[in-house]
């Protein structure tokens, strides 16, 4: 029997998995640098499925690069309480925690 290396495929299987995510990524960030909106909306305007880009926004959360600019009514679905997100440093809300230091 010949052996297989399946190491070579699974290694390349990931990369063009990553080289994918960096580019859904690159394009969810840069719809919300453009303007704010909700989850639906940047599905819409950008075609990365929702579940997506909550993974994403997940992400930028963590690294402090999106915020919740407020709560609002969605213009998609109607529904009246949907957070709107900002990637845009200059709309990021203000905190209202006094500075300690």
């Amino acid at each position: 029997m010949r052996e297989q290396n399946h190491s070579l495929n699974f290694t390349f299987g990931k990369r063009a998995k990553d080289r994918q995510n960096k580019t859904q990524l690159e394009r969810v960030y840069e719809a919300f640098r453009a303007k704010p909106m909700t989850m639906l909306e940047a599905d819409k305007e950008t075609g990365v499925m929702r579940s997506n880009i909550c993974y994403h926004i997940d992400r930028l959360k963590a690294e402090n690069k999106i915020a919740v600019r407020k709560i609002r009514r969605c213009s998609i679905t109607g529904y009246p309480k949907v957070q709107e997100l900002t990637a845009n440093p200059d709309l990021f809300p203000q905190s209202n925690q006094l500075k300690l230091f």
